[in-house]
């Protein structure tokens, strides 16, 4: 999809990491790691595709497979580079938007979210431009973020990891308080998986699952 410069809206940077390191604990699960990544990554960018409020779509991934499984959706791509981290990849999809889109509102979103409704994402959005700034959504734990949205892209400060909630809400940010189940849950472990199966999952991350099922651990 193709869009002008100040029309509003949003563009989404989702960083991958490369499939053969991706979800680990999944393989530990006895899952098979590397496909269950792509699925999840498939059924994520489709949901923020099927959003009405997003434009534009940069993946920051140094992983070939990827990238060709997903140019159907339309996406920019982005190498992530020599510097590693889930935050530098964010940054550079970040600075490309910027480059390409000007101040149009951007969002990092992680690329795990297999349950996740276009809705549900549109909603949060729609909510994290009237903040102004900065604005976050948490996993289901409520320490991590899966959803950092800011109404210029120069706002856009990623501290993605470990306690990533509490550092975005001290630099400013807004935790956004709806009730957003899919948009919280990413997908780390067998049980984790099951958890977004009772939300529903997307097409390719429920075709994989029927011929390899879970096993909570």
């Amino acid at each position: 999809m193709q869009h002008h410069r100040g029309d509003g809206m949003w563009n989404v940077v989702v960083p991958l990491k490369e499939l053969n390191s991706a979800k680990s604990r999944l393989r530990r699960g006895g899952l098979d790691a590397r496909t269950y990544a792509r699925a999840f990554a498939l059924d994520t960018v489709a949901a923020i595709r099927g959003c009405a409020s997003v434009g534009e779509i940069v993946v920051v991934t140094d992983d070939r497979e990827i990238r060709r499984a997903l140019r159907r959706f339309g996406c920019h791509f982005c190498a992530q580079g020599p510097l590693p981290g889930l935050n530098t990849a964010i940054r550079v999809g970040r600075d490309h938007l910027r480059r390409l889109f000007g101040a149009d509102p951007c969002a990092a979103l992680v690329g795990d979210l297999p349950a996740l409704r276009s809705a549900e994402l549109d909603d949060a959005l729609r909510i994290a431009v009237d903040t102004g700034g900065q604005a976050f959504v948490t996993d289901t734990s409520g320490t991590g973020t899966t959803l950092l949205a800011a109404a210029d892209p120069v706002l856009l400060n990623p501290s993605f990891g470990w306690g990533s909630a509490g550092l975005h809400e001290k630099a400013g940010a807004v935790r956004l308080a709806g009730e957003y189940p899919t948009l919280s849950l990413d997908v780390d472990t067998p049980a984790g998986l099951e958890s977004a199966a009772a939300y529903g999952l997307g097409v390719h991350t429920s075709r994989l699952r029927q011929r390899t099922p879970a096993t909570p651990r």
